[in-house]
This record gives C-alpha cells, structure tokens and sequence, in this order.
C-alpha cells in the first residue's frame, strides 16, 4: 500500500529525532516535496521532441520566405531584360520627309520607288580562273560578256558594266513581272487601243482582240511584238505598274546598273542596262521560269483563232536555233541607240554558257565566236 504524503515525510527524518505520532495531525502538508524531484524522464524527452519541432518548422518557414523572396527577385530580373529586349528591337521611326502615300491608289498608280539604300548584293558571276584576254576573238561589241551557267564564272567581258540602252531585252523583264505573281498562262487579256504601235516590230494584233498569257508571250518573245508587250502590261495593271515591277525585280536581282521605263525597250532617257545585268536578268528567266525558257527555244510557232482572236504565225528572230548547234534561245534587240544586242545561250556535254551582246554591228557573229571560244577554253581545261 502506498505512503500517505506524511508517511513519507516522516521516512525522511534524521535517526534518533523524537518521533511522536501526533505530528502526523499537526505538521501542515509540504510543497517542496514535487519541486525537489526532478520531473519523469518521458516528460523531458516530449519537450525535447516539441522544442525541435518548433524548431525545425521555424527553420521550414524561413527557407521557404527565402525562396520565394529569391524567386520573386528572379521574376523582377526576367522582366526587366525582356522589357530592356523590348525597347532595343523597336525601330525608331524614320524622319518625316513630309511624302503622303495614298495606301488606297490603284496598282497601276502605284509607281513610287523606294528611297532605302539596298545591301549591296554578293556578285552573280565571278571571274574564270582559266580566262585567257590574249587569246579572246576580236568582236565588234561595245560591251559584251560571256559566262559559264554551270559554276556561275566569267569566261570573256568587255566594258561588262557599261550602261547601254538595253532595247528589246528588257521584254525578258516584262515577261518576268507578268509571270512571278503566280498568273496562269490561260489568263485571258484583251488588246487595249493603246497597243497599236508601229512596226516594224509588231504581230499585228487588233484593239478588241482576246488571247491568253501564254500566246502573248510567244508573240512578244518570238518576234519581239510590241504590241503584244503592250498588251501584256495594260492586262497585269498597265505601263506605269508594269514598269515599277521591271524595277523593282531589278533591285532584286541586284541590277545597280539597271533602270527600265517601257515594257518595249524603246530607247528612253533615263533607261539603262549592262551586259552584266542583262546576264543575271536572263539566267533568272532561263532558271527560275520553265515557260520562258520553252517559249525562246522555240522556233516558230502558230496562235491558234478563238473565238475573239485571230491566228498569228510568228518566228523567232534569233538565229542561232538555226544555225548553232547546242543553241537553246534566249532574246534580240535593235535600236537607234542600243544598236544590235542579243542575248543567247547554248549547251553542250553538260555545259551551258551565256553570251551577252551589246552595241554590235553584227550580234549573230559576235555571239558565235564569243560562244565557240568558250567552249574551245572549256575543252581544253579537259
């Protein structure tokens, strides 16, 4: 049976003190005896185990502000390097020149040209390590030049980058501009009245008449019509647009030296070409437009009657298809100024090389000897 609390309070006197069992009544109950003993063990180990829980939860939330003070510092960061982005990638606006353009006009009043100095293009043709000038054939060409399609290099040049009118050649930027905005060949076109011109270079088309693209073509890169070139630019958004696209696929194409004024080729103020040019003008044509290229390879060819249109014979009126082997097109031209130019090329085992020129008293000659010594130079590097 367990001590009463002055039971074992008189357990704990000195031996020999007088002991009366009265005092059991008198003595009052003692407090000091729970503050004495120290408290049990398990109650030691529950604070322990609470306190470091606090602890540990206390440490838990001062990582955790300090994440999310890091993360949110991170997010500031972000934002300000986007914004700083931002502002660096905006273009400021160009000075006010005081022009008004009216984004309403008509395509065929759209003719306004772009002030913007345009990068300087990489060179189209490079010069041919194998050129040899001494041993070039004497051509009466004012300017002329003469390269090699398959590694894009320069076999013969002569004042390559003179300005001349180019004359009919400039059809070959016409039939460009008529084709790249994806038109069809059967687009029907009607002859305006505006495409009478006089001959001698015309097919003879009448106002009124209706014939597709592609029949045009062939009368405007055959023998060279003028009125079908007429004809062709009054159905794609008339001269003036037409003209602005010629230039425009000019700048392009990296021409510097090029500027067109009628889809004809008529001798102008102002219109210029080189030899140079015209040979990137006609390798884009030959390569980049399959229907060109049938179209200047072909001889002769007859625009069948329909129902609005007459049937026109014509022919080309470059002569080598006729008369050199391996000849494959491409265009002629004559006038007053420019004098006779020819444009043409020619393939042979593989190789195809293209002859500009320009200025010449007699073009078909000038081209075959510039051709013939190409490909002599050719063989001989084996």
């Amino acid at each position: 049976m367990p001590l009463s609390t002055p039971a074992r309070r008189s357990l704990n006197r000195r031996p020999g003190a007088e002991w009366r069992q009265e005092q059991l009544l008198e003595e009052p109950p003692s407090t000091s005896l729970d503050a004495d003993l120290p408290p049990p063990r398990f109650h030691q180990r529950l604070a322990t185990r609470v306190e470091a829980t606090a602890t540990s939860r206390q440490r838990d939330r001062t990582l955790r502000s300090l994440a999310q003070t890091l993360g949110a510092g991170v997010v500031v960061v972000g934002a300000i390097v986007l914004v700083a982005r931002l502002l660096l990638a905006v273009e400021p606006a160009p000075p006010d020149d005081g022009a008004v353009w009216n984004l309403l006009q008509a395509p065929s009043d759209a003719v306004a040209v772009s002030s913007a100095v345009a990068p300087t293009p990489a060179p189209a043709f490079v010069p041919s390590p194998f050129m040899q000038p001494a041993q070039a054939p004497a051509v009466s060409a004012q300017a002329a030049i003469l390269v090699d399609l398959n590694d894009r290099t320069i076999v013969f040049s002569r004042s390559p980058h003179a300005r001349r009118q180019p004359a009919s050649i400039s059809k070959l930027a016409t039939a460009i501009v008529a084709l790249r905005e994806g038109r069809q060949t059967d687009l029907r076109i009607q002859v305006p009245a505006t495409a009478a011109q006089p001959p001698p270079n015309v097919v003879g088309l009448q106002p009124g008449e209706v014939l597709n693209l592609q029949d045009l073509l062939f009368a405007m890169l055959l023998p060279s019509g003028n009125d079908a070139a007429a004809t062709i630019a009054d159905g794609i958004g008339g001269e003036a647009y037409t003209v602005a696209q010629m230039n425009d696929l000019a700048r392009g194409l990296g021409l510097v030296d090029t500027q067109f004024a009628n889809p004809q080729g008529y001798d102008a103020p102002g219109q210029y070409s080189t030899a140079y040019d015209l040979a990137v003008l006609a390798t884009e044509a030959l390569e980049r437009y399959p229907v060109i290229t049938r179209i200047v390879s072909t001889q002769t060819y007859v625009i069948p009657a329909g129902l609005a249109n007459r049937s026109y014979a014509v022919t080309n009126l470059n002569g080598l298809l006729w008369t050199y082997p391996g000849a494959v097109g491409v265009k002629t031209g004559r006038t007053e100024e420019a004098g006779e130019t020819i444009v043409a090329a020619a393939q042979r085992a593989g190789r195809r090389l293209l002859v500009v020129v320009m200025g010449s008293s007699n073009r078909v000659d000038d081209a075959i000897k510039l051709l013939d010594y190409g490909f002599a130079a050719i063989s001989a590097q084996g």
